[in-house]
């Protein structure tokens, strides 16, 4: 098929033309469109690289293709090459990262966001890369890549600039291998809990990027993962209930005929047949829907520099494993930053996976000011109460010196019950604002110092703050 006009010698063109040293079978037109799709948000990350290795890589982990030299085009200059570069795949697809990515079918995002974390510092080394100018973003549109030849594409470019960047991956071998060993499962794994596919939400790709460099995050992540199974079953209960053939659960204003209140058929038939009209007959009713209106659950994490260590692993761990539960259970959850202000709102959802980066990522440099944060807090907690007569419960994870005045806390409470979380106290607890809250925890030192008895803490914890008794925490 002849190479329409509009595409030759188009950045497009290029691209498709450096396919020409590609081992990979599975140029089909939509992995061609995935292909692209990673590119295009590498770009956005600064990594502008030869479309061959982009598609490669990523058809790799998603295992959607297989290494065959066999496919490669005969005009290739250098063969060798190619096979060193196909053994170097091969490697790449039997790994413990290869397997994971591919079993746990990650989003085109978190792949890109792969593809940046293996892929940049071998740019970065790559004499040629002044070369390789002149990016811009492919297009997605299958029919573009129906029939692309790369064959007939690479013969209107120098190929020698793909070639050199082929010779520098083959040479960076035991680079990208120690890349992808130290990749951390756990992270995928966790990102792969809170998939977004569902929602279609869009992910903050710098925080993505930055969970796989955060040692900190790292942390956050091994701690959440022992405890997210416990609560990953969660179902929110049916709100229907059943009751046998032989009782009633209530008198209702619907139901079937032969379910009618008796009484009723002791009016005279002009007034029966009245209230047949104006929907006012009883009957009985062997279900009972309960109707209660979903509450807001508020979620609280201290981030000020009090809370870094030990304090910061338990306390995100924790947010993130409520909120999870809580969501499943059907709630809606918002979680929200603190120290000297208040930080923005992240809507949790069942599959809300964009939260996960900015929860493990996210750093203050602000200082301290707990009573104009909490004064802010009751502003807005009264405004929400007002307008959407809702059921409010605030969830406080904080440190043992988190001083707020009591006229805003007995203030907070005629809006929303209080749960107060107080991580590692340097002393014994003495807040005055204590007895107002509904329930408070403390997690004292000795727990900490063991994982294992920080992890059925914090279950205890998320046990005990998501009672599903229609009031909030027990």
């Amino acid at each position: 098929m002849p190479v329409p006009e509009g595409m030759r010698r188009s950045y497009l063109a290029r691209q498709i033309g450096s396919l020409i040293v590609s081992p990979v079978v599975g140029h089909n037109a939509m992995v061609m469109v995935r292909a692209a799709a990673w590119h295009n948000t590498l770009m956005r990350l600064g990594v502008n690289l030869p479309l061959f290795v982009v598609h490669d890589l990523g058809v790799i982990l998603s295992g959607q293709g297989q290494v065959s030299v066999e496919s490669v085009h005969q005009e290739v200059a250098d063969p060798r090459a190619v096979a060193s570069y196909a053994k170097l795949l091969a490697s790449i697809a039997e790994s413990e990262l290869a397997e994971g990515v591919s079993a746990w079918r990650m989003r085109d995002e978190l792949i890109a966001v792969l593809l940046a974390r293996l892929l940049a510092e071998v740019r970065e080394q790559w004499r040629g890369r002044r070369e390789w100018v002149g990016a811009v973003e492919l297009p997605l549109d299958p029919g573009v890549y129906l029939n692309a030849d790369p064959v007939e594409h690479a013969r209107d470019f120098d190929g020698r600039v793909v070639h050199s960047f082929l010779e520098h991956l083959v040479q960076s071998e035991l680079y990208l291998l120690t890349a992808v060993e130290q990749v951390d499962l756990d992270t995928l794994r966790l990102l792969g809990m809170f998939d977004g596919s569902a929602t279609g939400s869009p992910l903050d790709i710098a925080d993505l990027l930055n969970v796989f460099s955060s040692p900190e995050a790292n942390g956050v992540v091994n701690f959440s993962m022992e405890l997210l199974p416990s609560v990953l079953e969660t179902k929110r209960q049916s709100g229907v209930q059943s009751f046998s053939v032989d009782g009633y659960a209530s008198i209702e204003r619907t139901g079937s005929i032969d379910s009618i209140v008796l009484t009723e058929f002791a009016y005279d038939d002009d007034i029966f047949l009245q209230k047949v009209v104006d929907n006012q007959l009883f009957y009985y009713g062997h279900e009972k829907q309960r109707l209660e209106e979903r509450s807001l659950h508020y979620i609280l994490v201290d981030s000020s520099a009090s809370m870094r260590g030990d304090r910061e692993v338990f306390a995100r761990g924790l947010a993130l494993t409520l909120s999870k539960k809580l969501s499943l259970q059907g709630n809606e959850v918002w979680l929200r930053f603190f120290d000297s202000r208040l930080y923005d709102v992240l809507k949790v959802s069942a599959q809300s996976e964009q939260v996960v980066p900015q929860l493990l990522c996210f750093r203050s440099e602000r200082g301290r000011n707990y009573g104009r944060v909490f004064r802010q807090l009751l502003g807005e907690l009264s405004r929400l109460r007002r307008r959407d007569h809702r059921q409010l419960v605030l969830y406080i994870i904080t440190h043992g010196q988190c001083h707020i005045g009591v006229d805003v806390v007995q203030e907070l409470a005629q809006v929303a019950q209080l749960y107060g979380v107080f991580i590692l106290p340097s002393a014994s607890l003495h807040l005055d604002y204590l007895p107002l809250l509904q329930r408070h925890q403390i997690v004292e030192q000795h727990v900490l110092a063991s994982r294992e008895r920080a992890v059925d803490r914090a279950l205890e914890i998320v046990d005990d703050a998501t009672v599903e008794d229609g009031d909030g925490p027990a």
